[in-house]
């Protein structure tokens, strides 16, 4: 809700640009407006703080169910470092968790830019178009500046019997750095009507 200040008894709101306007000359509808972003946004909140804790027990008792299930084999317990993959008895529900690697470059991707751009002058009058193009566009930045990691990373799949070329395939591989790993957990129901597939039970308001 918007920040009401009183001044000599009188209410004032507070506009985003931090102009006091008597309350007498904010209309109604807007009046009515704040009300309702206020109460969405109160409500959204508690579904996210929900969310939070859901998650968190939904890690825990993963966690502690794998902790018994390695005491029973006497293996040392501890988080899953890929994916993991869990259902119920009668496999109508499915548990995934997934672990995902965020990656970056060093300084080593622009060594094996400058090798690749000496493989494609000299490839130059012989090369296949197609192909120095997927090449560039590899390198080519988005809107915010940033490349694109699968594509880097997919220049590694193509075939080329070069020498420049493996060095600069060798430099894109020095250069991953790992960031940070993150987890993602899903929940799936068997789909009846899917012959046996499963359907995701998602928790993100867009997909509902």
């Amino acid at each position: 809700m918007a920040k009401i200040i009183y001044l000599n008894q009188q209410p004032f709101w507070q506009d985003s640009q931090g102009r006091l306007i008597p309350e007498s000359q904010v209309r109604p509808e807007d009046q009515a407006k704040d009300r309702m972003i206020e109460e969405i946004a109160q409500s959204w909140k508690e579904a996210q703080a929900n969310l939070i804790h859901l998650k968190r027990w939904v890690y825990s008792e993963v966690g502690a169910y794998l902790s018994v299930l390695s005491s029973k084999y006497g293996a040392k317990s501890k988080p899953p470092e890929s994916g993991l993959t869990i259902k119920d008895f009668s496999g109508r529900f499915k548990l995934q968790i997934q672990v995902a690697s965020i990656i970056s470059f060093d300084e080593k991707l622009q060594i094996a830019k400058g090798l690749i751009d000496q493989c494609i002058e000299r490839w130059s009058r012989n090369s296949d178009p197609k192909l120095v193009t997927v090449i560039k566009d590899a390198f080519r930045v988005n809107q915010q500046g940033k490349i694109s990691i699968p594509r880097i990373l997919g220049l590694r799949n193509l075939s080329i019997d070069d020498v420049d070329w493996e060095r600069a395939m060798e430099a894109i591989t020095d250069s991953v750095l790992i960031e940070h790993t993150k987890k993602y957990v899903r929940l799936y129901e068997r789909d009846e009507e899917a012959e046996g597939g499963y359907k995701a039970l998602p928790l993100d308001i867009a997909a509902l």
